[in-house]
């Protein structure tokens, strides 16, 4: 399993630093409002980049990029991502990991190995209402637990949530607040249609929706931020 497209620069997905993204297949949720949908579930026709040509490439950049993000996709799943991040450690980077938080274990493991440096969890909705986001009937115990070993604050970290006029509302928003109550930040997203979206009818929530949905959670949670509107 490798990666199968990198960004090789970005100033928006590493909070406050200049990094890379390496891209991962495949993902074992299936949000119909996924911009990347297409490319996550398993293709043999996609061609996939030796790791040896990304290391080739972060070692030319060092000095340049502060950090490299690993997404996808979701990258918890890839059998050996401890030993890359190893080998991208060993040169001297930061390392972000986006991830969904299905794998606990191997987002605890990361952390106490100080193998990564800031986790972005998605957070698709209340526990109750996961499943119509995610597209699977997701483990939420072990969703549940990844949100408490972040919430330890071993590492620096964010939740985020895409808002979906057709998903979200006030009720699951307040359980949502209760769910993160503690944490350090959470971004409310704007979505956006884009040709990789696979349900196009789909609505983005308004800004002054979001911003009562801000207020509501800015009760409980340190941060609360709108990103993209």
């Amino acid at each position: 399993m490798e990666f199968i497209s990198i960004n090789t620069l970005s100033l928006l997905d590493y909070p406050e630093k200049v990094a890379a993204i390496l891209y991962v297949q495949p993902c074992n949720f299936r949000c119909p409002f996924c911009h990347n949908w297409k490319t996550l579930i398993t293709n043999k026709e996609i061609e996939c980049i030796p790791f040896d040509e990304i290391l080739s490439f972060l070692s030319k950049r060092v000095g340049i990029l502060d950090g490299v993000v690993i997404s996808g996709g979701e990258p918890t799943l890839m059998p050996d991502l401890k030993e890359k991040i190893k080998k991208i450690k060993e040169l001297g980077y930061l390392v972000k990991l986006d991830t969904n938080g299905t794998n606990p274990e191997i987002l605890e493991d990361l952390i106490n190995s100080k193998l990564i440096d800031y986790v972005a969890m998605d957070v698709k909705n209340s526990l109750d209402d996961y499943e119509g986001v995610s597209g699977v009937k997701p483990n939420i115990e072990k969703l549940q637990k990844s949100i408490e070993i972040l919430k330890q604050n071993k590492v620096d970290y964010e939740f985020r949530m895409t808002l979906i006029n057709e998903f979200h509302n006030e009720t699951n928003i307040r359980k949502i607040a209760t769910l993160l109550k503690g944490s350090k930040r959470f971004y409310l997203q704007k979505f956006m249609v884009s040709d990789g979206v696979e349900n196009k009818n789909l609505h983005h929530v308004d800004e002054g929706l979001a911003n009562i949905y801000k207020d509501i959670l800015s009760k409980d949670i340190e941060v609360v931020e709108l990103r993209g509107y």
